[in-house]
């Protein structure tokens, strides 16, 4: 089972893509889709044989390929410590994918697209200052900068 590896991870869904950002290394994330999906899916503490359920249900398509892809992305997050493995963690009764939340029929069912994790670090160096110890007089966004060696 899984969990959002708070508080090192931030997180936000703003229509219909989630943006993550992982504290500890300055890395921001993104994801749309069925990854969104998962991402809810997880917060909701539900273990890896039930998202892949929940996933069947919503999407079209090869339950394998589906299989597949999910468990793909899961580790993707984990790999990028955005999610942690949680043995303790007990899904609570009336929380997660329920059997009505997802269509049933194949009319309904959206087709599925293998999730996509899209990592992005251009920022990193700004999301790792310490606004009160790395920043000149200017305040921040401006890194403190270090004079040459030998002169002060």
């Amino acid at each position: 089972m899984y969990r959002v590896n708070s508080p090192k991870v931030i997180h936000e869904t703003i229509e219909g893509e989630t943006v993550l950002v992982n504290l500890d290394s300055g890395n921001y994330y993104s994801f749309e889709g069925v990854g969104v999906d998962v991402w809810n899916l997880i917060e909701t503490g539900i273990d890896g044989g039930g998202i892949i359920e929940a996933i069947a249900q919503r999407y079209a398509g090869e339950r394998e390929t589906m299989e597949r892809a999910v468990h793909h992305f899961m580790k993707s997050l984990e790999q990028e410590a955005l999610i942690v493995q949680d043995d303790e963690m007990r899904l609570e009764k009336g929380t997660g994918a329920e059997k009505d939340d997802y269509p049933q029929t194949g009319d309904e069912r959206k087709p599925f697209e293998a999730p996509a994790l899209n990592k992005y670090t251009d920022m990193q160096d700004l999301l790792l200052l310490d606004p009160i110890h790395d920043v000149d007089e200017t305040g921040w966004p401006s890194p403190k900068t270090e004079p040459p060696m030998g002169k002060k």
